[in-house]
């Protein structure tokens, strides 16, 4: 089974191919995500989590298309990113913006830390669904392999930072298949 963990990072997952723009210690693939070198119909399962954002307004369905073609029928896209609809309720309730930024324009740490287009869940699943995938739903981050490991990363974001008990999850998660 191949399970491809797109613009993993630092974040290395066990059992998965760890693909990344930028080498590192545990990063298995060094490439752009739009050039997947991949075959089509070769991944059983694919993690991408806060790696779409970085696409923009014009870019992301194509992405979407991309990585659809490599997954096998029956495949699944487990997707997280930025929740734009909990940015705008945490704004309204809050009126900083500090706290927001990193969300919504990314970290800017490095030429590729940059956030180019924003999420609500319509417009992610209907920018599925055109690229082919169907039963689009939202997903809990605590019934995954990353939550059951223990495992830290973008889709459990909160704020008030890390509390997950009585924050606000700050995170689209989405999972669709390939029929």
């Amino acid at each position: 089974m191949l399970q491809v963990h797109l613009g993993c990072g630092r974040r290395i997952l066990p059992g998965y191919l760890n693909v990344d723009i930028a080498p590192g210690p545990g990063v298995d693939v060094v490439c752009d995500l739009r050039a997947l070198p991949l075959a089509d119909n070769s991944v059983d399962f694919f993690y991408s989590c806060a790696n779409i954002e970085h696409f923009g307004r014009h870019e992301w369905r194509g992405l979407l298309v991309h990585w659809f073609g490599r997954l096998k029928c029956g495949g699944s896209l487990r997707l997280s990113t930025t929740d734009f609809a909990a940015v705008c309720a945490h704004y309204r309730d809050t009126e900083t913006l500090h706290d927001l930024l990193g969300l919504v324009i990314g970290g800017q740490r490095d030429a590729h830390d940059w956030h180019g287009m924003v999420f609500d869940f319509d417009l992610l699943r209907e920018g599925l669904e055109a690229a082919g995938f169907v039963r689009v739903r939202r997903y809990d981050w605590r019934d995954t392999d990353v939550g059951r490991l223990g495992l830290d990363d973008y889709s459990q974001a909160y704020l008030p930072h890390m509390d997950k008990t009585n924050g606000r999850l700050m995170a689209l998660n989405v999972l669709a298949d390939k029929p």
